[in-house]
């Protein structure tokens, strides 16, 4: 009898085993997908010629006119005052963009499927939107356009930033929207869903704040890039979120009754 409850145990197991892989590789197909659908984008707006920097420039008027033109003063007031913080905003741009991506997917990937699910999806769909604006509007960054920004990582010399943004795959004229924004907001909203200490909220709800600092002073994005960004991550993470209330609202609803 025991004999077979632990041989049933390590059929179950074996099964779970399987079904991880199979999660996991499924994860990383929708992962190589993703970055052939960024490249191919990256082929179809090299030979854009001088539109990305009119593009560029344009949105800078725009801005100017909005009273958002708030990049070269920000600029201005870090590089005069604090050679660390130029370091530090490069570094965060190049290198910590990324680990706090792989850090939420992994946490909430074993932690939290089901937020999981929503943030990967949220993240896909607003690729999908994102690349296709790449393709029919690039545009140049502000360090590339000629509107009085300086580029920090290459200001700085450091190899550590610099290697981090390769010019032969990042797509230069990839600006609108900020994906740099966009997405480390869909990261810091879907990890306070899961934090239960108000200071871990917090601290989760500034990673969005420091990102939307860091692409302005590193002369990568303007303001309306990460509005832009912004708006368009929330808008494909509004119907979770609203589904959630929902729900929420349903369960507290029989205890007041």
């Amino acid at each position: 009898m025991h004999a077979r409850q632990e041989l049933g145990r390590q059929g179950m197991d074996s099964r779970i085993r399987r079904l991880k892989t199979r999660d996991v590789l499924r994860e990383v197909l929708l992962l190589v997908v993703t970055l052939g659908a960024y490249f191919a984008v990256r082929v179809l707006v090299s030979g854009a010629g001088h539109e990305p920097l009119h593009n560029s420039f344009d949105l800078f008027r725009f801005e100017y006119f909005l009273n958002l033109d708030w990049e070269i003063a920000l600029q201005r007031a870090v590089l005069h005052n604090s050679r660390f913080a130029v370091h530090m905003f490069n570094f965060i741009y190049a290198w910590g963009y990324w680990l706090i991506l792989a850090a939420s997917f992994v946490y909430l990937y074993f932690r939290h499927g089901d937020v999981y699910r929503v943030l990967r999806n949220a993240i896909l769909i607003s690729a999908l939107v994102g690349f296709f604006i790449f393709a029919t509007y690039p545009v140049a960054p502000p360090r590339l356009a000629p509107v009085g920004i300086v580029d920090t990582a290459e200001l700085s010399g450091s190899v550590l930033e610099e290697v981090a943004r390769p010019s032969d795959l990042a797509n230069q004229n990839a600006a609108m929207p900020s994906f740099h924004f966009g997405w480390i907001l869909l990261c810091g909203i879907c990890l306070s869903m899961t934090l239960e200490r108000w200071t871990s909220k917090a601290l989760a709800l500034t990673l969005p704040a420091i990102m939307a600092v860091t692409i302005i002073v590193t002369g990568n994005h303007y303001v309306i890039d990460a509005i832009v960004g912004g708006v368009l991550c929330l808008a494909c993470l509004l119907p979770w979120l609203l589904r959630r209330r929902h729900a929420l609202r349903a369960l507290q609803g029989p205890q007041h009754a």
